[in-house]
């Protein structure tokens, strides 16, 4: 069952003030009753650091950490900055497994090129932190937009080893973006193929706002072939409430066999309503339309799939370079 969880939030850097929310999900049956609880977020932030805790109930009713993910901000300055992330996941019943650590390294140079490097270190039983992946992104900066370049490295029995390769173009329109990316794999002999290519396309008008993503994977030729795509339309209001409408297309509905023509079909159409509520909360509700496996081509009555309340600062991420 497919759940909407949001929760951000900034921080005003000349109070120093820290700042938090808590953000509760809860699922529904297809009458609209409720009949499990999600996870809670929880989520503080000050200017160097924050800490967000995932919760949920364990079957002894009492409440259990899934997750807690710290980061602190250790420099940032004119020529970068330099993070540290710790990601500390429990079992079901609240016992602590291994932790993940990432430090994140930006260097920026004045001609307005940067490179990110991030190193990722993972526990074991005897708490020696080991390296497991190292991704290193070079990104240059022109009057039209941004292109990046992202090698990505595994940890092997011969060290560290080049698996994956990312080339990313951005380009600025007046009233938005354009971007592709496409990705290449190792083939195991020194050499690379081409994996996934994907494409996303923002543009605003007013208070409206449209974003459409396309994904190409390899064929049975090894050709690139459309997979899916995904259009969102989004209504802001002045009273902060908004409505995202999300159709998300794909090769085949399922439950059904895919016909022989190569058009994309829809899937799914979620309907995504924000409303700011009292006492500084804000309510957003998924619903979704799905096509029957007796009707695949018509979409079926809304159902009502989950109602996530955030109270404290809740405000959406930004989208978009």
């Amino acid at each position: 069952m497919k759940r909407c969880i949001f929760a951000t939030f900034t921080c005003s850097l000349a109070l120093m003030a820290q700042q938090s929310n808590v953000s509760d999900s809860t699922s529904v049956d297809v009458n609209g009753n409720r009949v499990a609880d999600g996870p809670v977020i929880s989520q503080t932030k000050s200017a160097a650091t924050s800490l967000t805790t995932v919760s949920h109930q364990s079957i002894n009713g009492g409440t259990v950490p899934l997750e807690k993910v710290e980061v602190h901000v250790l420099r940032d300055d004119a020529s970068g900055k330099v993070t540290e992330r710790i990601t500390r996941r429990f079992d079901p019943q609240g016992n602590p497994m291994p932790p993940v650590r990432e430090t994140i390294e930006e260097q920026k140079r004045p001609d307005g090129s940067s490179t990110i490097q991030s190193t990722t270190y993972r526990g074991d039983i005897n708490g020696n932190m080991q390296i497991t992946e190292k991704t290193t992104t070079d990104s240059h900066a022109n009057g039209s937009g941004e292109s990046s370049e992202t090698i990505v490295q595994r940890a092997t029995a011969d060290g560290l080893q080049t698996v994956e390769k990312r080339d990313e173009v951005v380009v600025k329109q007046p009233s938005g973006y354009q971007s592709e990316t496409t990705t290449y794999r190792s083939d195991g002999n020194g050499g690379f193929y081409t994996a996934v290519r994907e494409t996303a396309e923002h543009s605003e008008q007013n208070s409206q706002s449209t974003d459409s993503s396309a994904e190409y994977d390899r064929g049975p030729n090894g050709e690139l072939q459309l997979h899916g795509q995904t259009v969102t339309k989004t209504v802001a209001r002045p009273d902060g409430s908004k409505d995202a409408v999300v159709e998300i297309y794909g090769r085949s509905v399922p439950g059904t066999v895919g016909g022989n023509d190569s058009g994309l079909k829809l899937q799914e159409q979620q309907v995504i309503e924000t409303t700011p509520g009292p006492n500084n909360t804000v309510v957003q509700t998924l619903s979704v339309r799905r096509p029957s496996v007796s009707d695949p081509q018509t979409l079926g009555p809304p159902r009502q799939i989950s109602q996530t309340v955030c109270q404290g600062d809740c405000k959406p991420p930004k989208t978009g370079p």
